[in-house]
């Protein structure tokens, strides 16, 4: 994983738009992450795990905690089943 910062990216935007690996940006003074850039190819591996995820935090208000507990129980057993 690579740490940049975001004058980083000013200077040179080809860090971001030709990534060969997980960079995190972070903020040059307070040093707190404001964001993660993945190369394309991880990212049409992971895109499916992604939409559900957030599918999951967009509506996260219609499940209670009890309720989305449940659903990663199932969730997981039905990864076990498919596999």
């Amino acid at each position: 994983m690579k740490y940049i910062t975001v004058s980083d990216v000013v200077k040179r935007p080809s860090i971001v738009t030709n990534a060969k690996e997980v960079t995190l940006i972070e903020d040059a003074k307070r040093h707190i992450a404001k964001s993660v850039v993945i190369p394309y190819a991880i990212y049409q591996k992971l895109q499916e795990k992604l939409e559900e995820e957030l599918y999951l935090l967009e509506n996260s208000g219609a499940l209670n905690a009890q309720a989305y507990d449940e659903f990663s129980q199932i969730e997981t057993v039905v990864e076990e089943l498919s596999e």
